[in-house]
């Protein structure tokens, strides 16, 4: 008992990455459709509020779903945890984290008797939700079709892992899945991790790419929120970077980029990870670090920057895990990115907190 109550649900379920992945497979669901889903979370994120309340219209017109919500306390409760659910839907992560969220869904909702009709009529109204708010948001209507298609698969997905905690027999077949497959997880992961080397890393600065860096980043949120730990983002470009390549040639631009990439590989600690957005832009993850030292860390990037490039300047723009909740990838990188154009409003060198 004592041990169970410190380990997740997926840590309790001996959930492999592997098996997560081969699920994924079996609903067809590719890295590509979930990359496109993502590309529409800030859409959705800024209308939750219609989705939801069009979700509870369908749904009560049942009487059984007032009865089983019983008061207004657990219906704002249901409301939060639904945007949540559907703002994960668009996260752009659908690891170990994710299935643990899934699992506790069905697990509570085993515990409370809810029958599993209820679910899949209540998954349909969610689609049905989502389909109709995108529709008003987004004009494309090829766009609207892929991403409603993709919706259903990954839905679909999430029922999976909810009915497995309804369905006892699953445990232990997962449980004779991983000692079969634990070898080859480990075989594989070696091979996987070779791979990674060469597929996360920028090659003009040697840093990593934005997708590395976002998988990095999710990892270090997860540990910040068990340990409640800081983190603080620095995001930066060059100004006026098109007028360099424009009129000192790109071999001139290319210069700059890989001499940042140097200055960041020295400034930036052990813990850290520095990276290239794309372009003239760049993020440093600073781990365990509150705002003035970030600061700090950000006056020396930009003192080694104008010592090598006088003539050239730096807009830098940070923010803060705002608490340990926070696990929002791109909501914290969204935030220094603007605080980066706060900056770029003053002329020169500038850090905008």
């Amino acid at each position: 008992m004592s041990e169970r109550i410190h380990q997740t649900l997926v840590e309790q379920y001996q959930i492999s990455e592997l098996e997560i992945q081969t699920r994924k497979n079996l609903f067809e669901l590719s890295d590509e459709e979930l990359e496109f889903l993502n590309k529409y979370r800030l859409v959705i994120d800024g209308h939750l509020d219609e989705v939801v309340s069009h979700f509870y219209t369908l749904l009560s017109r049942d009487e059984y779903v007032g009865l089983l919500i019983g008061d207004s306390e657990t219906f704002e409760r249901l409301k939060s945890g639904l945007h949540k659910y559907v703002l994960d839907l668009f996260s752009g992560f659908y690891d170990a984290e994710y299935v643990n969220n899934r699992l506790r869904i069905g697990l509570v909702h085993k515990r409370i008797g809810l029958e599993p009709k209820y679910f899949l009529s209540a998954e349909r109204y969610l689609r049905k939700s989502i389909d109709v708010t995108l529709a008003r948001l987004i004009d494309d209507a090829a766009v609207l079709d892929k991403i409603s298609a993709i919706l259903e698969k990954l839905i679909a997905f999430d029922m999976s892992w909810i009915f497995d905690t309804y369905i006892s027999s699953m445990l232990n077949e997962m449980n004779s899945l991983k000692l079969k497959t634990d070898l080859y997880v480990k075989s594989l992961e070696e091979r996987v991790r070779g791979l990674s080397r060469l597929a996360s890393k920028d090659p003009l600065t040697d840093l990593y790419n934005s997708r590395s860096f976002r998988d990095f980043l999710r990892r270090e949120l997860l540990l910040a929120k068990r340990s409640h730990t800081s983190i603080s983002i620095v995001y930066f470009d060059i100004d006026d970077f098109k007028e360099i390549n424009d009129t000192k040639g790109h071999k001139e631009g290319d210069h700059v980029l890989k001499s940042i990439g140097k200055i960041l590989t020295v400034i930036a600690r052990e813990t850290d990870i520095a990276s290239r957005q794309g372009g003239d832009e760049f993020c440093l993850a600073l781990i365990g670090c509150e705002l003035p030292e970030a600061q700090s860390i950000s006056k020396r990037l930009i003192e080694k920057f104008s010592a090598e490039f006088p003539d050239y300047s730096l807009s830098v723009g940070i923010a803060q895990l705002q608490d340990q909740t926070d696990l929002d990838v791109d909501g914290v990188i969204h935030r220094a990115d603007q605080k980066m154009y706060q900056a770029k409003k003053s002329k020169g060198c500038k850090i905008c907190i």
